[in-house]
């Protein structure tokens, strides 16, 4: 910190703004604005001069709220980690480092796309795009007999099968990748770096059974994968293909996951999948409640939030569209919050048998 009182602090603080462009107040704004472009993260202390006194202030930059770094890997569609056969023009896929996308092991990233890709002549819209870590930077090429080409690849994220090679229909899949986004579902998915993690590989797929990479192309180059360092929900879920949505008196919406509901309002709930690979499967919502203000139930299971107390309040098999659920508040609960949790049983969960959305919590009134 430098002292009001001390000159000379001043003239270094002065000389200093002076040296990093901002003299004037306009250039300060130049300044920030440069620093949110970039996505800055760090928190240091701006001189902030005005211009008729010339008094100093000191302004964290933190306190500008500035958005987390995001940083955008171009991909290419025709360049896969995944088995081919037959596919002459299929590419290897680099791999990204971590240290390249401003995240660390063990933080939450959330990877989305942008811009998109074409299939064999289809619109240049094309998003499908899956991924995996790897403990090292090594891509096997490709070789009879052999299924995974990343040999240090590590479990993470939502679960994907694809399907098999277009040409002699061979397994193309592998336990450890998940699903980014698929054309006409959600774009983006909430991962956590694992355990290990020092790069990631991407890959384009097809919403067909089958798998091949010669027939894609960008003709505008402008499909990127962005990473965006996130912080996880309060109530984290497992992070796989169920979407909880909740509305008080409106239409449910994923955020935000805490609401207030007065007396004869109408809690409308819908749990959804994510990636339309979760067909079939029998979904739930769970309930339980607590005082609020107080810690919300943990557990059964890790990124569960229902406790030993939860009931079931509505089962379904999943569609298209998303199962719903709707309560009609009494009065005379005020104090107490409602958490609620969807739930799809799926052989593909990471746990085996039980994939969980992020919880909401309901408060009373």
């Amino acid at each position: 910190m430098v002292a009001a009182g001390s000159r000379s602090a001043k003239d270094r603080l002065r000389r200093s703004a002076d040296r990093l462009g901002f003299p004037r107040w306009h250039r300060l704004a130049q300044f920030v604005t440069n620093a949110r472009h970039a996505g800055a993260r760090v928190v240091i202390a701006l001189a902030v001069m005005h211009t008729s006194n010339l008094a100093l202030f000191l302004l964290p930059l933190s306190l500008l709220s500035l958005a987390p770094a995001q940083v955008q890997i171009p991909v290419n569609p025709r360049a896969t980690y995944l088995r081919i056969n037959n596919d002459a023009s299929a590419l290897p896929a680099p791999a990204v480092p971590i240290s390249a996308l401003g995240v660390s092991v063990g933080q939450w990233v959330r990877i989305t796309t942008t811009g998109g890709f074409s299939q064999s002549g289809s619109p240049d819209t094309e998003r499908n795009l899956i991924a995996v870590f790897s403990s090292t930077p090594t891509l096997l090429a490709n070789a009879t007999g052999q299924v995974s080409r990343v040999p240090n690849a590590i479990v993470a994220g939502p679960n994907y099968v694809s399907g098999n090679t277009s040409s002699g229909a061979l397994s193309t899949d592998i336990p450890q990748d998940f699903i980014v986004g698929r054309t006409g579902w959600s774009n983006g998915a909430l991962v956590q770096v694992p355990a290990g993690a020092t790069h990631v590989f991407l890959s384009t797929f097809r919403n067909t059974s089958t798998t091949s990479f010669s027939g894609n192309t960008d003709p505008n180059n402008d499909y990127f994968a962005v990473f965006t360092p996130v912080s996880p929900a309060t109530l984290q879920g497992t992070a796989e293909h169920v979407e909880l949505r909740t509305a008080v008196n409106g239409t449910p919406s994923v955020l935000p996951d805490v609401k207030q509901a007065s007396p004869f309002t109408t809690l409308s709930v819908e749990v959804a999948q994510r990636s339309g690979v979760s067909t079939g499967e029998v979904w739930l919502l769970a309930a339980n409640i607590f005082p609020t203000g107080s810690s919300a139930p943990v557990g059964p299971l890790p990124g569960f939030h229902m406790g030993s107390g939860f009931v079931i309040v509505q089962v379904g098999v999943n569609t298209t569209a998303a199962g719903q659920w709707s309560f009609f508040v009494p009065p005379g609960n005020a104090g107490t919050t409602l958490v609620l949790q969807g739930c799809f049983l799926s052989n593909a969960a990471r746990n085996g048998f039980l994939q969980g959305s992020d919880a909401h919590r309901i408060q009373l009134q």
